[in-house]
């Protein structure tokens, strides 16, 4: 399973969103859709950091690395290496 997959089942497994995952890609656009509000950043973070074994930094929670599960992807895979 590629970590855009995992990101994506984390995601639908633990976030309330009203819409339909199945229309959810790696560019769907998640803050401007509201799939992830505020709340739902924090626990968003928390999961990738247990799922994925990393530290993500204050300075990393900026919008631009969670538009997308792409960004979101590309942020996990920064830290891990």
């Amino acid at each position: 399973m590629s970590t855009e997959e995992q990101i994506k089942d984390l995601m639908a497994s633990n976030l309330h969103w009203s819409g339909s995952w199945a229309e959810v890609d790696v560019d769907y656009p998640l803050l401007e859709k509201q799939v992830v509000d505020s709340l739902d950043m924090i626990t968003l973070i928390s999961l990738l950091e247990n799922e994925f074994d990393v530290e993500i930094d204050d300075r990393d929670v900026v919008p631009s690395n969670f538009a997308s599960i792409g960004r979101i992807a590309a942020l996990v895979e920064s830290k891990r290496s």
